[in-house]
This record gives C-alpha cells, structure tokens and sequence, in this order.
C-alpha cells in the first residue's frame, strides 16, 4: 500500500476536490511508479476514477475529481464551455506591472512532448488564451520576478509555460520552457483556485490552495 500523498479538501458522492503536491504523476508513467491515480484507486476503493484535468508532476495545487461517469461527463463539459474556471499562481521571469491578456496558437509535438507557439492557421494547431494579474514583484536569485495569477481560457497541453516563454516571462524552475540560469528544484507553478457547478446540483462552489512554501519565498 502506497502512503496517501494528496490532501482533501472536500468530497461527496460525486466528487473529490484535493490537492496535489509537487512530484507526483496525475495518471500513468514508467510501470511500478506511484501517481494519483493509483492512489485514488486505493483510497476509493474501486477502479474508476474521473480525472477531469490533469497537472504536471511538477506542478502543484487543487484539483477537482469525479467519482461517477455521469459527474465526469458534466465536469468535463463545465470544463469545456467555460463554466469550469481554474487559476494559478506563477513565478515569472521579469516585472508584469498591468494585466495581460495572451491569445496565441499552440501546436504540440507528441513524440518529443513538446509545444510552441506557431502562426495562425497552422495545421493542426490550437487556439490559446490566457489572462492574468500581477500580485507582486521579488527579488529572487539576484533578480526580479513576478508573481502572476493566472486564468486559463482554454487548457491546451504545457500551455502556461509555453505561453509565458513565448511572451518573454518564461517560468521560474521550469527545465523544458523556463531560462537554463535560472535553475530551480520545481516549477514554480501552483493551482490555487478552482469554482465549478456541482455535477448534481449545479450550485457553484469554489476552493482555494495556498501557495506552498518552497515556492512562497518569505521574506
């Protein structure tokens, strides 16, 4: 039996809200490695488990879980229409003095697992938006960083990070978009917000995540 690495936040027939630490896998990978999934599994009881989104390994924060197929269907079409609304927090590269609105066209590279921005019109490729808020600026590692909240529009794969590269505040700690000098143990990419419709009863409901502390850098 695999330690239980995710926190709960809320949970009811239908649904699990939890929070996901830095390092563990959403779903799949190498055989015999733990991620949410499995443990999900374990803690449920049974083999279904409705993974609505998903983070990174390396990525933090809240996420919402469905419990039944007719609850991940509706999430997932509240996921889809823009009625299932997520936030992050993000330490980027730079000073972000105003709120930006990014809208941008990203195509993903399956076999490297890689994604970048390309012109519009591209075969294949998808439309991007993202928005969001500076907080405050820092000085990290002897130089200025911001702290973004961030909304996504849309959830197209590494989007986040390969949009704040594209635009030139690529992402502190980030190994595959971020800057090789500035060399960090994790991304410093947290999901802190995240309000839906109940799949039941429709009423919204929203939770929060505070910023963990290897990437709060206190003063």
């Amino acid at each position: 039996m695999n330690k239980q690495r995710f926190d709960i936040y809320f949970e009811d027939n239908h649904l699990l809200v939890i929070n996901k630490p830095s390092g563990l896998l959403s779903q799949g990978g190498p055989q015999g490695e733990d991620h949410l999934v499995a443990q999900l599994q374990e803690y449920l009881g049974r083999p279904y488990v409705g993974l609505v989104h998903r983070l990174d390994r390396n990525v933090s924060g809240i996420m919402v879980v469905a419990k039944r197929t007719k609850a991940a269907k509706r999430l997932t079409e509240a996921l889809q229409s823009g009625k299932l609304c997520r936030h992050y927090l993000a330490w980027v590269h730079g000073v972000i003095e105003t709120p930006i609105e990014w809208i941008d066209f990203l195509l993903k590279d399956s076999q490297k697992n890689k994604t970048t921005v390309v012109p519009k019109g591209t075969p294949e490729s998808k439309k991007a938006i993202l928005r969001g808020k500076p907080i405050k600026t820092k000085s990290i590692f002897g130089t200025q960083w911001t702290l973004l909240e961030i909304e996504l529009e849309t959830g197209r794969s590494h989007q986040i990070r390969v949009q704040l590269q594209h635009h030139g505040h690529p992402l502190l700690g980030d190994p595959k978009y971020g800057k090789s000098n500035f060399p960090f143990h994790r991304p410093a990419l947290h999901s802190h917000w995240i309000e839906f419709p109940h799949p039941k009863t429709q009423k919204r409901i929203s939770f929060k995540s505070p910023l963990p502390d290897e990437i709060s850098f206190h003063s």
